[in-house]
């Protein structure tokens, strides 16, 4: 994770700490694990373990009462607190989950990550955002290379209308682990209703990058079309100058337009994307040291040097119901498999 994503974070916790004590709100306590667990009996391992096969097998009931005997045997077997706390919330009983994860918060273990999350899961099914958003800001600093518990926190954030607290987790996220196309998604949401017009088609392009073929797919391709056809130079440069990257994707589609030549819809994007590469590869936009410019364009720029850039159109618009689209992929079965290993070598660095 970059240091000032990291700072950021951390800096605004006080502030917003300070400002949740000054509004009177009844919030939650967290503080480190002080308990240690007692190892589990062979009796109590066997007991977890159907615990386990029932919770699998969604018998939820049998697995809490699995559960519960551990308890009553061991009170500090802290596999057994979790194991009750996550059965209560597959039985939709919130406030008895959050009553059994804040027990087992109380040791030191390897569930602490999960447990953490569970807490801020049954604090969102409470109606109690801002307590979710304290127990994942404060998980944030216990664990802060766990992407899943900064996602959540941005997640959080976001519900609260936070979106620059937002961004600054997910962007955490993505730099921990690159290969999850929600938060691509969701960091790109953001940018697109800030008016960050190459930064959200950076983020979004990515998002059907690691999973072209996802429910929302129909979705990104319609706000990534409305992207292109803006026809202002964003004026927000604090991710990043994109001013001229801007203005080539608006005069591109604005050449296509203009000539006698009729082009398809998808003529013209491909058109745009092609200029998008070709601009975020000059030396206008260098030199500057932020996320974007450190997370996204080094991996574009890898695309276009590796003469990729069609290949990547036509394959995050593969779902589109096109024939051509599919068509093309078909016959670059080289090309694709190039553009998919160099992502997986990204998203695995």
């Amino acid at each position: 994770m970059y240091i000032y994503t990291r700072m950021t974070v951390l800096r605004l916790t006080w502030i917003i700490s300070f400002l949740f004590v000054g509004a009177g709100c009844s919030s939650v306590s967290l503080i480190p694990p002080k308990k240690t667990a007692i190892a589990a009996s062979e009796r109590e391992q066997q007991l977890l373990q159907l615990a386990r096969e029932h919770f699998t097998q969604s018998r939820f009931q049998a697995a809490l009462q699995n559960a519960q005997e551990v308890i009553s045997l061991n009170p500090d077997n802290v596999e057994a607190q979790y194991a009750a706390a996550l059965s209560y919330m597959a039985l939709d009983k919130y406030d008895m989950s959050l009553e059994f994860s804040k027990r087992a918060a109380a040791y030191r273990s390897e569930y602490l990550p999960d447990i953490y999350l569970l807490m801020g899961e049954c604090y969102q099914q409470l109606d109690d955002p801002w307590n979710a958003l304290r127990t994942y800001r404060f998980a944030a600093t216990q664990f802060p290379d766990n992407p899943i518990i900064q996602y959540m926190l941005g997640d959080a954030y976001a519900y609260l209308g936070k979106l620059e607290f937002a961004s600054d987790a997910f962007k955490a996220a993505i730099h921990i682990a690159p290969g999850n196309a929600e938060v691509h998604y969701r960091l790109g949401l953001i940018y697109y209703s800030l008016y960050y017009k190459t930064p959200a088609l950076l983020s979004l392009s990515t998002s059907l990058l690691v999973e072209p073929g996802q429910a929302r797919a129909s979705l990104i391709g319609k706000n990534i079309i409305d992207l292109l056809a803006r026809g202002e130079v964003s004026k927000k440069t604090d991710e990043g100058n994109f001013q001229s990257v801007d203005a080539a994707l608006i005069q591109q589609r604005t050449a296509l337009l203009n000539r006698s030549e009729k082009y398809t819809a998808f003529e013209i994007t491909k058109a745009q994307y092609l200029s998008l590469f070709k601009q975020l590869n000059t030396a206008k936009i260098k030199n500057q040291k932020t996320f974007v410019m450190d997370d996204y364009v080094p991996f574009y720029n890898k695309i276009h040097l590796l003469d990729l850039d069609e290949t990547f159109v036509y394959y995050i618009f593969q779902g589109a119901e096109d024939e051509n689209i599919r068509d093309w992929l078909e016959k670059h079965a080289d090309e694709r498999k190039q553009l998919e290993q160099l992502f997986k070598a990204t998203a695995h660095r």
